[in-house]
């Protein structure tokens, strides 16, 4: 539960101005959000859809709870919208490998108890009622996955093809468009739908900027909605320390050529390495104009290559049934891979991720999400977050002199 934290400091630095910023909330802290929000001077909270209703169920279930909704999230000053996910959108929702999801499952009973069907007609009236709200609330972006994992962490491997993950990627989002268009609430003046990146080592999805430009050639937008939100968290699951020096901890079939120049250049540095890697992707030409956002936190530099090929790693395994094996691979997910720590607690320097922000919002306006939901204390590490951000010398400005 996070503490009431009330007194902040402005920073000495102020943003660049198409800067809007905005800070993930669970539903505990919604209570105090909007005056936490209003002391910042911020535009607004991000919160997870399946914390307020679970996943397996209608988002509300009568016209007074949807108005009582609206209300809640209005008076919290809630300005973005995270979609619930599921896992193994490829064998489910594209039928790659569906036999083999079944085994994982146990049975179709149990599938259907996680999916909440056997068609996926309800994940996506599920998506689409979650893109209702962001309409209702004039929300500035439906938050939307573009991540294929196992529902339990580390336990099964991947079997499938990148390529082919990220071709149903293309699949699902496509019907979630048409589904959208269908029921009438997609427009051109309707909430963006921001495709969040996945992560690496116990994921496949939307990884790159090539995947990305990949992925929207593919893909029929006719209301322009789909943009791009940089995960710095997700990127930074890539990288890590091998024998003391920087590496990709990631399977050789993993490592692109383009990635192995990288490493080279960092030269052992696991600054310099994961600096490069974020710009190659977040700063690719030929996105520049669809990057929405960045969601910004950090990660601490791993020594082990946890998951391969999204199996965890047997000296770090633990037997036993499917609900300690998934205790035991969540905590080493949150622990070492999705942490999302203040920036400036793990790899990355405040002042390079400044320049990110300044080269994007110098093109079009930028949403800079603080992703700290994991904090106990989101309130406290949103301002010592914003302290070593806003007072990062902005590298444009330096390179400018």
């Amino acid at each position: 539960m996070s503490t009431d934290t009330t007194t902040t400091h402005a920073p000495p630095l102020t943003p660049h101005a198409a800067v809007t910023e905005y800070v993930t909330c669970r539903a505990e802290d919604l209570g105090a959000a909007d005056r936490m929000i209003r002391a910042r001077g911020i535009r607004g909270a991000e919160v997870f859809m399946n914390d307020l209703k679970p996943r397996t169920a209608p988002l509300t279930d009568t016209p007074e709870e949807r108005a009582a909704l609206v209300s809640e999230l209005r008076a919290a000053g809630v300005r973005r919208l995270h979609s619930s996910y599921w896992a193994a959108p490829t064998a489910f929702v594209a039928n790659v490998q569906f036999g083999e999801l079944v085994e994982r499952f146990e049975s179709t009973d149990q599938l259907h108890e996680y999916f909440g069907d056997l068609t996926g007609a309800h994940m996506f009236s599920r998506w689409c009622d979650e893109y209702a709200l962001a309409g209702e609330l004039a929300a500035d972006a439906y938050v939307f996955h573009l991540i294929d994992y196992m529902p339990v962490d580390g336990a099964w491997e991947f079997t499938v093809d990148r390529q082919v993950v990220l071709d149903a990627m293309a699949v699902l989002t496509q019907r979630f468009l048409r589904e959208l268009e269908d029921r009438g609430l997609i427009s051109e003046s309707s909430p963006v739908i921001e495709l969040e990146n996945a992560g690496w080592g116990l994921e496949f999805g939307a990884q790159t900027a090539d995947d990305f430009v990949e992925f929207l050639a593919k893909v029929h937008d006719p209301a322009h909605r789909l943009r791009l939100g940089w995960d710095l968290n997700h990127l930074l699951h890539a990288v890590g320390l091998s024998d003391g020096g920087a590496a990709f901890l990631l399977p050789d079939a993993e490592v692109t050529p383009r990635m192995r120049e990288l490493e080279r250049r960092a030269a052992g540095s696991v600054r310099d390495l994961s600096t490069a890697w974020i710009a190659q992707n977040v700063l690719d030409e030929r996105l520049l104009d669809r990057v929405s956002a960045l969601h910004v936190s950090d990660c601490p530099a791993k020594e082990v290559e946890y998951f391969r090929n999204g199996v965890l790693d047997r000296a770090h395994a633990v037997d036993g049934d499917r609900a300690t094996r998934q205790e035991a691979g969540l905590r080493i997910v949150l622990d070492h891979y999705d942490n999302h720590v203040c920036l400036g607690d793990g790899v990355l320097d405040p002042a390079e991720v400044r320049l990110l922000v300044d080269t994007l919002a110098a093109r079009h306006p930028l949403m800079v999400l603080h992703e700290l939901k994991n904090a106990p204390d989101v309130w406290a590490e949103l301002d010592r977050q914003r302290a070593r951000l806003w007072s990062a010398p902005s590298g444009r400005q330096d390179a400018e002199r």
